[in-house]
């Protein structure tokens, strides 16, 4: 789940085309899909859908396929492919009231209005590592992208298995529909030009 930004290339892109332009980044938590913007703290955030959008317009940088995070121990590591229900009765981190309901259900393996799974709270991706390491607690990520800390390796004994039936994770470019500023459209032009 990157949320600080979309990598150096965007950072750079955007600095030689607004070399005069101070960017000031707000990380958000995992309660906080859309990193301030609905509160206004934020112009444009880069984050990951799927969450409530009414009012916020997005656009999909990449997609990616995602897997269930697990300790390289578990029983489960060792397969090629998990479904959700191979993990039915297994505890699932989950995000606290009050998260957007459709993110919350998400990346707890459950669709929106079906109950969620049973496990401890977590507000970070740090806090969702610790659960999957001390407690042997299930997660999910996108593939490729084992949670860990910006310019850090991933930690020692976390894994993640390609799960089927489950839609990918869309990393998006999002921000206010109402907000017309030449440098948000700018950063939003930049941002996806990758994926054209």
């Amino acid at each position: 789940m990157e949320r600080a930004g979309a990598g150096t290339s965007l950072a750079s892109a955007f600095r030689s085309r607004h070399p005069g332009v101070t960017v000031r980044l707000v990380e958000a938590d995992l309660t906080a899909p859309t990193t301030g913007l609905r509160a206004g703290l934020v112009g444009v955030a880069v984050t990951r859908a799927p969450f409530e959008a009414n009012g916020i317009s997005g656009r999909v940088i990449r997609t990616e396929p995602v897997g269930a995070v697990l300790r390289v121990d578990d029983p489960l590591a060792e397969r090629e492919q998990l479904h959700p229900s191979d993990l039915d009765e297994r505890t699932w981190f989950q995000f606290p009231e009050g998260t957007d309901p459709l993110w919350r259900a998400y990346w707890n393996g459950v669709k929106l209005g079906e109950p969620l799974r049973e496990g401890p709270v977590a507000r970070t991706v740090q806090e969702c590592v610790r659960t999957v390491l001390w407690n042997g607690t299930i997660g999910i990520a996108p593939l490729g992208h084992v949670p860990a800390p910006l310019n850090h390796e991933p930690p020692d004994g976390i894994t993640v298995v390609p799960l089927a039936d489950m839609l990918p994770s869309h990393l998006i470019v999002a921000w206010r529909t109402t907000a017309n500023s030449p440098l948000v459209q700018s950063f939003v032009e930049l941002a996806t030009a990758q994926t054209r």
